[in-house]
């Protein structure tokens, strides 16, 4: 469960990373633009969303070794 938290929260977090670069770039249209907004947000936002797939990856992979583990029939 905690893994799934990980991951929801890093989801969430990718999605503020990339608002604040699409903010970033909304800015030059009102010729306030900040490249640093932009970089960071892209930064932060590839981060997080790397980090939220990775987790997933090995919280799936140990899902279903848990999942192969219940239907192995006991040995006797």
């Amino acid at each position: 469960m905690n893994r799934r938290l990980a991951v929801l929260i890093l989801s969430i977090g990718s999605v503020v990373g990339f608002g604040y670069a699409l903010g970033g770039l909304g800015g030059y249209l009102l010729g306030k633009g900040d490249m640093r907004y932009v970089a960071g947000g892209l930064t932060g936002g590839f981060a997080a969303a790397l980090g939220a797939l990775r987790l997933w990856k090995d919280y799936l992979a140990e899902l279903a070794e848990e999942i192969s583990d219940r239907e192995d029939p006991p040995e006797v």
